[in-house]
């Protein structure tokens, strides 16, 4: 008898009992400890890594640095408070605003 044995690996990052309130942008739950291994994969893991991680990473850092090259960047509330819990963050969620450069 053949069984077969599906595992959706984008499912396994929405599994409440690993992730509570999965579906909300939390990325604190990956600061200190975080989460056991293989519990978030989405490039998958160990020896079959998919490759594109590193292509993934590299095109981030290079969308970043354009955003930091091409435009000039204002904050919309200079002094905005900071908490810290436990990392700084901005009270008001830095609001920026984004104008292209002229060259």
């Amino acid at each position: 008898m053949l069984e077969q044995f599906y595992w959706n690996t984008a499912l396994t990052s929405l599994d409440p009992e690993i992730f509570p309130n999965a579906t909300s942008l939390e990325p604190s739950r990956f600061e200190g400890v975080g989460p056991a291994p293989y519990t978030y994969i989405p490039f998958g893991g160990g020896p079959r890594m998919c490759v594109g991680k590193e292509f993934a990473r590299l095109e981030i850092l290079i969308f970043l640095h354009s955003l930091i090259r091409k435009f000039n960047w204002k904050l919309l509330i200079p002094n905005e408070k900071m908490i810290y819990d436990p990392m700084p963050t901005p009270l008001e969620g830095l609001p920026i605003s984004l104008q292209p450069h002229n060259y």
